[in-house]
């Protein structure tokens, strides 16, 4: 199968100074690789091409030349691209395009040399290019808002990928760049459902544009798919896709998480306002209402001789009277009148537990190879039936510990002239009852 007929119904490089000077490179493509990542700010994208230096510039008296010095490629060309998976799935970079950021030529002086390009997202550039300085306030998550549409100036999200916080916070920006604010806010987020019984949301960019999502929104989400790795040739229940290959790693620590106070940590809170120390036990064994990958199962998983005495200490100080709310300094004072106490960010409701929810997020991993499926996105949560033992029989008992809901952390979209796989990093924060 050619990436022409099959894969890429387009896939374009256009010149930087003249915009109407573009090169078709389907033909030559060798490899594409697409990547997501919840942890990362923007998406990225890798291709090579292969060419053989026959190009023929007809502009220039019929010279010929290669790619590199036909358009010319110097970095930040535009790049649309389009393909379309075996379900009939598409990615669509053609109107949001894509930009080279490296070339790279492995081997110059070959008679057949190949190039790569790294590409990114346009709002990868424009978050070197600016910076948040003015004063924000009101809720976390209209205040991204305002930094995508303010700052970064890009309309490349869906207003419900930006979840809604119930915390307010009042910050200056202090020239940080844009992704480092988003993400730094994220760790002073609160979800509206479930208001000081977790926290913790991450910034990050999909095919569908930048989301804002809470750790525990991303593990309750509605499973996009069924996924089964089977041996046998059998046909696969109605709904279910073919997982090719797997790989679990269930990463248990508990000396690390102990560090980390992921199950019992000790606050000290300062008040400088009213000179009082406030401290705040956190014991995860006593947490009714935190859900494990969006089930009320309660902690199940641990020794508990192991978690009966606080094995992290902090400390902290709040943040009183510093930035109160208010379009002016008389509706400053008057908020701040309203309650002397009020603290502009809600530390003692969210720092442990977003210490708690980002660590265990990671608990239990898995990797699958499928066939390429451009329907998946970054934060989406699939359900995978996994066998108890792997090769053992025509019809394997399935895995009851680890076949169960997990969320795509990591997606890589591979697609050659023979082949187009996607393989998944899914992770989840427990072991299923």
């Amino acid at each position: 199968m050619s990436a022409r007929d099959s894969n890429f119904t387009q896939f374009e490089i256009q010149a930087s100074e003249d915009k109407g000077k573009t090169v078709d490179i389907r033909e030559g493509i060798a490899s594409f690789s697409y990547y997501e990542n919840i942890l990362s700010n923007f998406i990225t994208a890798s291709v090579s091409v292969i060419e053989s230096g026959t190009r023929t510039g007809q502009d220039r008296g019929g010279v010929t030349e290669g790619l590199l010095n036909y358009l010319p490629v110097r970095g930040g060309e535009e790049v649309r691209m389009k393909a379309k998976d075996s379900f009939g799935n598409v990615i669509d970079f053609s109107k949001y395009e894509l930009y080279v950021n490296t070339v790279s030529v492995p081997n110059a002086d070959a008679t057949v040399s190949s190039i790569e390009f790294g590409l990114v997202s346009k709002e990868y550039f424009s978050n070197e290019k600016t910076r948040v300085v003015k004063r924000y306030e009101g809720k976390i998550n209209e205040t991204v808002k305002k930094i995508l549409d303010e700052i970064l100036k890009t309309k490349h999200y869906k207003s419900e990928n930006l979840e809604d916080v119930s915390n307010a916070y009042a910050f200056i920006g202090n020239d940080r760049k844009p992704f480092y604010t988003c993400s730094w806010l994220g760790t002073k987020s609160i979800p509206a459902k479930d208001y000081g019984k977790t926290a913790g949301f991450l910034f990050y960019q999909t095919q569908d544009g930048f989301c804002f999502k809470s750790v525990d929104g991303l593990l309750k989400g509605t499973s996009k798919g069924k996924y089964r790795f089977t041996d046998s040739t059998a046909t696969l229940p109605k709904g279910e896709k073919k997982i090719l290959s797997y790989d679990i790693n269930k990463n248990i620590d508990v000396q690390t998480d102990m560090m980390l106070g992921v199950y019992h940590n000790r606050t000290i809170y300062f008040d400088p306002y009213a000179f009082r120390v406030d401290v705040k036990t956190f014991d995860i064994t006593k947490q009714k209402n935190i859900s494990h990958s969006g089930k009320p199962s309660g902690f199940n998983f641990v020794n508990k001789q192991f978690t009966d005495t606080p094995t992290r200490l902090m400390s902290t100080i709040l943040d009183v009277g510093t930035l109160p709310i208010g379009k002016d300094s008389t509706a400053q004072l008057e908020y701040w009148k309203s309650d002397k106490g009020k603290t502009n960010d809600k530390v003692i409701e969210r720092q442990v537990q977003s210490i708690m929810r980002y660590n265990q997020l990671f608990t239990i991993r898995a990797s699958i190879t499928v066939e390429g499926d451009f329907s998946l996105r970054a934060g989406d949560v699939i359900e995978c039936i996994f066998p108890s033992r792997k090769g053992l029989g025509t019809a394997p008992q399935k895995d009851k510990s680890t076949s169960e809901k997990y969320t795509i952390a990591t997606l890589c979209h591979y697609i050659t002239p023979e082949r187009c796989l996607t393989r998944l990093g899914l992770v989840r924060d427990s072991f299923a009852k």
